[in-house]
């Protein structure tokens, strides 16, 4: 099992996107892993999220599937590792779409639509099946932000 830093900043540090001019912003990421070797328990740290900010849902959009058997991904923080969704599909087809259920995962009713990270976090996608993945998937990766600092 690897831990790979894919937030391009660091998942320690957090990063509002330039132009966030509110308290309400997206941060979104895409990630290719089309060319990598996809090892179950992988862990990709994808979208740093910045201390004391509220997390009010994630999407995850499939740009290109994963080509093998069987690829199923949990999205979830450090703490809860299947937080935001669990039991994504990374062989769905371009543009499916997976979004924290709201009001079943545990980080999108933790603190009543969402959850507050007092600290620096990232948001992680979770290999956790991978069965004969000769090429994994390119997709983009969303959180809706609250700025509370």
């Amino acid at each position: 099992m690897s831990t790979i830093d894919k937030t391009g900043v660091g998942p320690t540090l957090g990063v509002k996107p330039v132009g966030a001019t509110g308290r309400v912003y997206v941060i979104k990421n895409t990630i290719d892993l089309t060319d990598g070797v996809i090892t179950q328990a992988d862990v990709y740290q994808c979208l740093a999220i910045p201390a004391k900010t509220k997390v009010v849902e994630t999407c995850y959009r499939s740009l290109t599937a994963a080509v093998g058997t069987t690829l199923t991904m949990d999205i979830g923080d450090g703490s809860a590792t299947n937080g935001w969704d669990a039991s994504v599909d990374g062989k769905s087809a371009a543009g499916i779409e997976s979004f924290a259920a709201n009001g079943t995962d545990a980080r999108a009713v933790a603190t009543g639509n969402g959850y507050y990270y007092d600290t620096a976090d990232s948001i992680d996608i979770v290999m956790t099946t991978a069965t004969a993945i000769t090429a994994g998937p390119k997709f983009e990766l969303f959180a809706l932000c609250v700025d509370y600092s």
